[in-house]
């Protein structure tokens, strides 16, 4: 039998062995198998949540590596979903459209591009596309949206296959899916393989920097197998002779830095930082060093204290209290914390597909946003913080109402 993971032995960007563990969150089940309501007595695999810093490149990773196949064959998160980050595909798709030398249709590949949202903008601006998409239920959906999409992972072979079929392309794009990579060597072949010498290569990653100083230890799932800052990305693109064209910097997701890099060693973009100006700012805020690590799980600790002990004095309270997005997140603080349905009655998500549905762990049952005028909770955990201006325009009438919101990170606080 297959085993269902694999620990850590050195580092995927360097292959140093000298690797320092800074951060354990217990065991936790797999942040998006949410369960079916018929299977609510069953019980759930938990697997170790520990994060190691390679004392080389500074890349901080996860202890184990769980089988990609259980994690994405399906998966229930949909770009599309979120306004905010529709609207954040559409500056990306516009911006990449000004920086290329583009012959009429020029090709665009999005690898891991869920339900296509990132593409229908690159459409709009008379790109040819391809999605490279793992997940069965997503690439579907994004066929029946008009965006061809190959149901596979990503590879140096799915890169000959496309080449072949398609030609170069003008833009590879890899947002928010780096970080699920444990073989990026291969993944960097794939996209030598398959994109023009005047082209792209576009990596959109949650910025490290960012989940340290925010504590957003709840970013930290078996999904996201790296947490990249800059130095380690421009390791292994050297390795693989890329340099980095330009950085952009981003407030979605937390923090996020976009990264433009080119087979020209030369390339240069006006948009955004220099690698090297980062690489300073890493610097100056002791990214390298150990100590700056230490002290996240100790602030993940100060949160969960706070939390649960504001959530315990709601319920004796008899304050009803409900949460907004079922998100990965959500999900590694809910269990983290040790949260479940005695004191959060349920859980609103915007997406078909995780309502009716249990959250992995905590047990709390996912449902559609006409619960919050029906059962009137007083407070909203919301566990999708990073879209919390969007969640709290879409529940206007709950806060009118006197609703109040909880906000776990990167402190706990209640607003109105």
């Amino acid at each position: 039998m297959k085993e269902v993971y694999k620990s850590l032995k050195e580092c995927r960007i360097c292959g140093s062995k000298n690797l320092y563990k800074y951060l354990d969150l217990g065991k936790t089940p797999l942040a998006n198998h949410l369960i079916e309501l018929k299977n609510a007595d069953k019980k759930e695999d938990a697997f170790p949540l520990e994060v190691l810093y390679c004392k080389n490149c500074s890349l901080s990773q996860l202890s184990i590596v769980v089988e990609p196949e259980i994690l994405f064959s399906y998966y229930p998160y949909r770009s599309s979903v979120s306004k905010s980050f529709r609207e954040h595909c559409a500056e990306m798709a516009a911006k990449a459209a000004e920086i290329i030398e583009m012959n009429e249709n020029g090709l665009a590949v999005d690898i891991a591009s869920n339900d296509g949202c990132l593409l229908q903008e690159f459409k709009k601006r008379n790109f040819k596309t391809i999605g490279v998409e793992p997940a069965k239920n997503l690439a579907k959906i994004a066929e029946s949206n008009g965006i061809e999409t190959i149901n596979r992972f990503w590879d140096s072979e799915a890169a000959k296959s496309i080449s072949a079929k398609y030609g170069k392309a003008k833009i590879i794009a890899a947002t928010n899916v780096f970080a699920h990579v444990d073989d990026l060597n291969e993944f960097m072949e794939g996209v030598k393989i398959l994109l023009d010498n005047s082209g792209f290569f576009i990596v959109e990653v949650p910025y490290f920097h960012d989940l340290m100083a925010n504590n957003e230890f709840d970013t930290i799932y078996h999904e996201h197998l790296s947490y990249f800052l800059v130095k380690p990305l421009q390791q292994l693109y050297k390795k693989h002779n890329f340099a980095i064209a330009g950085i952009e910097k981003y407030p979605i997701h937390g923090g996020t830095i976009r990264v433009y890099a080119s087979k020209s060693p030369k390339a240069s973009l006006s948009t955004g930082r220099s690698a090297n100006e980062f690489l300073d700012f890493e610097r100056k805020e002791k990214m390298y060093m150990i100590e700056t690590y230490q002290k996240l799980e100790s602030n993940a600790k100060k949160i969960k204290k706070k939390l649960v002990e504001t959530l315990i004095k709601l319920n004796k309270d008899n304050k009803k209290i409900a949460a907004y997005g079922a998100s990965a997140k959500g999900n590694t603080l809910l269990n983290y914390c040790g949260i479940g349905s005695s004191i959060v009655e349920f859980i609103v998500d915007d997406t078909p597909e995780k309502q009716n549905h249990l959250a992995p762990g905590s047990r709390i049952k996912i449902v559609d946003s006409g619960f919050i005028e029906k059962e009137k909770p007083d407070y909203l955990l919301l566990l999708a913080w990073n879209f919390a201006k969007e969640i709290m325009k879409k529940t206007e009438n709950f806060r009118n109402n006197g609703g109040k919101y909880i906000i776990p990170i990167p402190d706990v606080r209640i607003i109105q």
